[in-house]
């Protein structure tokens, strides 16, 4: 199964539809900031599932009532739901949405409790080839455009925690990724408009993924 991962449209959705046009994949996950509600309809961001099987996470700029909403063929959700892993041919997703606060001021802010709850209970439900964050674990694959770094430590925590072989995040803009030691990674899908994503192949030996940059208006 061909795998592609995208992130940080902002209301470009044909990025991510020359994207599947270019990697013809069989599954669309999604590390979040498809756009705010005033950026991207529903109608539009329902061509997806329509398509293919999709799976995504939220970040600070998306439409949360409307991914909601939306729904794939099979009938099940495109947006992971709190603590939820859910399986495709074999390959276990799990997502952690939001970006870090101090407050529940708004609907996308997760506090560090938030993220370790749902850590736990992703980690307690068995093994994850695959987390999905939008925000970042600090210090892995977490470099903004100033050349500081922009992830938060209930990431790292929760990665740590779930440990995946594979986690992707976004909202720095930068595509970048880690290996660890042990050959898990971290990989930072970056703005799919400036020509991201992450192809991931995946067999019953496991998951190979690729950090690729294509070029726009092919």
């Amino acid at each position: 199964m061909r795998i592609l991962a995208i992130s940080d449209l902002h209301g470009d959705l044909d990025a991510a539809r020359e994207a599947l046009d270019r990697y013809e994949p069989e599954l669309l996950l999604s590390c979040g900031d498809w756009g705010d509600p005033d950026q991207v309809a529903e109608a539009d961001l329902a061509e997806f599932p329509a398509r293919l099987p999709v799976l995504t996470t939220f970040g600070n700029h998306d439409p949360l009532a409307a991914l909601a909403r939306l729904r794939n063929r099979d009938g099940s959700s495109v947006l992971l739901a709190k603590g939820e892993v859910r399986q495709v041919e074999g390959v276990r997703v799990a997502a952690i949405g939001g970006i870090w606060a101090k407050s529940h001021r708004l609907p996308h802010y997760v506090l560090d409790e938030d993220v370790a709850d749902e850590a736990g209970r992703i980690a307690r439900d068995g093994p994850v080839e695959i987390l999905l964050t939008h925000g970042c674990p600090v210090g892995l694959a977490d470099r903004t455009p100033r050349g500081g770094r922009g992830g938060q430590r209930c990431f790292l925590d929760a990665f740590h925690t779930i440990a995946p072989r594979l986690h992707l995040c976004g909202h720095l803009h930068v595509a970048q990724e880690r290996t660890l030691k042990d050959g898990r990674r971290v990989i930072n899908v970056g703005a799919t408009p400036d020509g991201t994503v992450v192809v991931i192949e995946s067999d019953p030996s496991g998951l190979v993924a690729r950090l690729e940059r294509f070029s726009r208006g092919r």
